[in-house]
């Protein structure tokens, strides 16, 4: 068996130093290059999407969508959002606060599930001297609305009264719903919620 042995040059130049590996790179790196500035003016010029580029922004820009006309705050909402608080937000009676709240509240829970009290609004600690205040309509539509209220419970001093919520409201099928009820300040988390 014979094996066969390949001679090693060691006077052989590595591939970057011969002329004829730069008699090729070279027109290569320059067509890369004579792309890239291509494509970089067209893209200064036209865009991604291939329509000229307006003058604040890229592409095709949309008209900002209307707002509804307002309208004047409907009077069955005050009491809607005192029955509100009075049971989804004191946590009184689910039942009765179920059939008033809309999608964002039920958030797709079954009568029973909405009972267990685990559900999309911060509890208050409300009793029957405990006030709601509309300080503000933020907005008033036809089928939407949303208002600041304030809660107080006069009299007595509870860690977490008065403060301020927002509520969203929507209309479906001719009946105002609560769709949402957020506080504007962080409640406090428990020390010691055993004790």
């Amino acid at each position: 068996m014979s094996v066969q042995q390949g001679t090693v040059h060691l006077t052989q130049r590595p591939l970057w130093r011969r002329q004829q590996f730069w008699r090729i790179a070279l027109p290569v790196l320059a067509v890369v290059a004579v792309i890239a500035a291509a494509l970089i003016v067209y893209q200064e010029i036209y865009g991604s999407n291939g329509t000229p580029n307006a003058k604040n922004g890229w592409g095709k820009t949309y008209p900002t969508p209307k707002k509804p006309p307002t309208v004047k705050l409907d009077a069955s909402i005050r009491p809607l959002v005192d029955r509100f608080v009075d049971t989804a937000v004191a946590r009184n009676d689910l039942a009765a606060a179920y059939p008033i709240s809309g999608p964002a509240v039920r958030q797709g829970m079954s009568l029973k599930q909405f009972m267990t009290g685990n559900i999309a609004v911060i509890p208050f600690d409300v009793d029957a001297k405990t006030r709601v205040n509309v300080l503000k309509v933020n907005y008033s539509y036809a089928n939407r609305a949303e208002l600041r209220v304030y809660l107080n419970t006069p009299g007595r001093k509870v860690e977490n009264s008065p403060h301020t919520f927002t509520v969203d409201l929507l209309k479906r099928n001719g009946r105002w719903l609560v769709n949402g009820w957020v506080p504007l300040w962080t409640p406090p988390i428990p020390t010691d919620p055993g004790g």
